[in-house]
């Protein structure tokens, strides 16, 4: 009799076998399938911007050139998608190309504001006629230049800002002693460079050995004036053992030992 039992129950299970076979797969298939479709219908309502709007974008920052009206229009366009569909990246990049705006930062405050760091420009010379120069000696082209007086204006070919900054820095530091200022310095295509002095003086300082002709000026511009009776307009230190004055009454050159 448990013969008979025991045949009977591996027949019912031989019976039941090729259903689970196939049935568990097409569980498992349904579930994920269930689960992709749910998540794509929360995507979408999550990207809708009528569920999920930007509200209120709060613009962080000191500005003396930009303008938060300026960038809460340019945010306008760029929130419309809503709080989630927004993207951060976009925003940023698209602030950036704004003449003013040297860096920004965006992130998401739940559950409907933006708050947008920026950080401008600032631009400590002009560079050649249009551009300005910010202390990483990166140039940028705003509408209006003009309303910035009191920059230095540096000059020199596309690549060299780095070098003009700096080689500005070092003569100003140089010439502290006399208490002179440098208006402009230009590097022109030939690596020679010319100053003119914030007492309208300009200086030839040559290509060779820059920091040390400027070295010498200095030592030697307290005779040059007192000697100049207030006729001085020029100076040309590109000699190797001395250098050349102008005066602005008879315009010509008198060379002097170095």
């Amino acid at each position: 009799m448990a013969g008979k039992q025991a045949q009977a129950k591996r027949k019912r299970e031989r019976k039941v076998r090729p259903v689970s076979h196939w049935l568990k797969p097409l569980l498992a298939l349904t579930t994920v399938a269930g689960s992709v479709a749910g998540l794509t219908l929360m995507l979408n309502w999550m990207k809708d911007p009528h569920y999920w709007p930007v509200r209120t974008v709060h613009v962080e920052g000191r500005f003396v050139q930009l303008q938060e009206a300026q960038l809460q229009n340019q945010l306008a366009a760029l929130t419309e998608q809503g709080f989630f569909a927004s993207q951060v990246g976009e925003i940023q990049e698209r602030l950036q190309q704004l003449p003013w705006v040297d860096q920004v930062s965006v992130r998401r405050v739940w559950p409907d504001q933006l708050t947008v760091q920026v950080l401008e420009q600032q631009a400590i010379a002009h560079w050649g006629e249009r551009g300005l120069l910010n202390p990483r000696a990166q140039v940028f082209e705003p509408e209006q230049v003009a309303e910035l007086p009191g920059l230095p204006h540096l000059e020199g070919p596309d690549g060299h800002q780095q070098r003009v900054l700096g080689m500005y820095q070092q003569m100003l530091e140089i010439l502290q002693p006399l208490k002179l200022g440098i208006d402009s310095l230009r590097l022109d295509a030939r690596r020679t460079w010319h100053v003119q002095l914030s007492n309208g003086l300009t200086v030839e300082v040559g290509r060779n050995h820059p920091v040390q002709r400027v070295e010498r000026f200095v030592r030697v511009y307290p005779a040059i004036l007192a000697a100049a009776n207030g006729r001085l307009v020029g100076v040309d230190l590109r000699y190797s053992n001395g250098f050349a004055v102008r005066w602005q009454a008879m315009n010509e050159e008198v060379k002097g030992a170095g």
